[in-house]
């Protein structure tokens, strides 16, 4: 049984899920299956509370995105967190460069944070399309989000030229 998402499982995949025994990033669950989850009914609670933002804007009557950005389509798993970050979890590091994933990603880079985590890494999307690599420093534990900062803001740390 799959449920809403039909026969998309690409968040069973990019997506780490606390469960037992833990599901890592970039690993295929243990229960994903062509037809999709085969324990729906009993998914984790993780699972249970997640929706991408495609899912969620498919809710919306007017508003939904392309069937070119499903997350099966487009090899992007999209996620807001709640300080507001969208998170681009991509199968492939050039994923999140196709359209009409790019244009829509921009457009929101202009306005808030858009982190891509490509198999490569997380990087950072500026609004001309560049990108700022970014290394995971920690879990912030009021929030249980993930704390990132910038590689080259990191190195100027580490050489002590800022203080």
């Amino acid at each position: 049984m799959s449920g809403a998402c039909g026969s998309c499982t690409l968040c069973c995949t990019l997506m780490k899920v606390t469960m037992e025994p833990p599901k890592p990033a970039r690993q295929s669950c243990q229960y994903c299956t062509n037809g999709g989850c085969s324990i729906y009914e009993a998914r984790p609670d993780a699972c249970v509370g997640f929706k991408c933002l495609w899912l969620a804007s498919q809710e919306i009557p007017g508003h939904g995105l392309s069937s070119l950005m499903r997350p099966d389509r487009s090899g992007v798993v999209m996620d807001l967190n709640e300080a507001g970050t969208i998170i681009a979890h991509c199968r492939l590091p050039g994923s999140w460069k196709r359209e009409p994933m790019l244009a829509w990603l921009l457009r929101y880079a202009a306005r808030t944070n858009v982190i891509l985590d490509t198999p490569l890494g997380s990087e950072l999307l500026k609004p001309n399309a560049q990108t700022d690599p970014l290394e995971r420093v920690g879990i912030d534990p009021i929030s249980n989000l993930r704390l990132y900062v910038r590689r080259s803001d990191l190195a100027k740390f580490q050489d002590g030229a800022v203080s």
